[in-house]
């Protein structure tokens, strides 16, 4: 593995959420001596913690771990600001380790740290304000309109997002300031894997974390964000359910059990997406079997 690491080397391991990406992080990450990147889009934001399984105290002491609540949710991010921030750290790191580990499930994450992304346009403020005033005034149903007479592929979760929506649209209506690029190339050696489970064994430890969340204080963290529910951050798992818990759209035993579901929904989802990627190494969590893959 000599060669390999003299270039300098990014383990990644991705997978489900509650497939237990965290704590093999830690290992894979004491076997080289090394530090943590974190790619998860919601972990970096540090009003959210319950509710995005932050890893413990404990967790965070035993290794270093970066990105890990060092944004804010009122800070507009995205996978490009990523991109960015995560390479210049890379650049600090290799200059002391010859290995560094990347964990988390945000694909998109992934993707645009090791390969980069296709350049969108700038937003457009004039047609974002003329599309937040159609939203106003004739509700989310008149941008999903927009958004089929512009033929989008709109996810059913996105769908009923209206600032999603409204980058979309706002996408598709510009055109872009440069023409598509190819894969970057980085200056260091990248392997990929992830973890899986038995499906029910997965959905098991998916109701058990749910679980553990609302014994912790999920439903508390949540309520302290509920002013906050139209921001993109809190687009997310675990609180929009308890917003309309809030709002008195569910009870609360549908709320729970929408985040459950949820939850299974979203880690079928992420195990579809590096299951096509096509240079994701599907592992079991074993450090053995993860440096057999690297070849020497």
């Amino acid at each position: 593995m000599t060669e390999h690491l003299n270039k300098g080397t990014l383990i990644v391991i991705a997978g489900p959420t509650a497939v237990g990406k965290t704590s093999f992080a830690i290992q894979v990450a004491q076997h080289f001596n090394t530090e943590i990147i974190s790619c998860d889009s919601r972990q970096l934001f540090k009003e959210l913690n319950i509710g995005v399984a932050r890893p413990s105290e404990d967790e965070l002491q035993t290794v270093k771990h970066h990105f890990i609540a060092s944004h804010s949710i009122f800070e507009e991010y995205n996978a490009g600001n990523y991109e960015t921030e995560v390479n210049s750290l890379l650049e600090k790191l290799f200059l002391k380790h010859k290995v560094v580990v990347m964990t988390g499930g945000t694909g998109l994450y992934i993707k645009a740290a090791i390969e980069g992304l296709d350049p969108l346009p700038p937003k457009n403020k004039a047609l974002r304000e003329e599309l937040n005033a159609l939203l106003n005034a004739s509700g989310i149903e008149a941008l999903q309109q927009k958004a089929n007479s512009l033929n989008l592929v709109i996810t059913k979760e996105n769908a009923s997002n209206p600032q999603r929506l409204i980058r979309a649209i706002e996408i598709a209506m510009q055109e872009p300031s440069t023409t598509l690029q190819n894969k970057v190339s980085r200056n260091y050696n990248t392997f990929c894997f992830y973890l899986d489970r038995d499906r029910e064994e997965l959905y098991r430890r998916i109701n058990t974390r749910v679980d553990s969340m609302l014994e912790e204080g999920l439903e508390e963290e949540a309520r302290t964000l509920h002013a906050h529910k139209d921001l993109n951050a809190l687009q997310t798992v675990g609180y929009k359910e308890f917003f309309e818990y809030f709002d008195g759209n569910w009870s609360k035993e549908k709320c729970i059990e929408k985040i459950k579901q949820n939850t299974r929904n979203y880690a079928k989802r992420q195990l579809t997406w590096f299951r096509n990627q096509g240079n994701f190494v599907k592992i079991n969590t074993s450090v053995e079997e993860l440096l057999n893959h690297i070849p020497s």
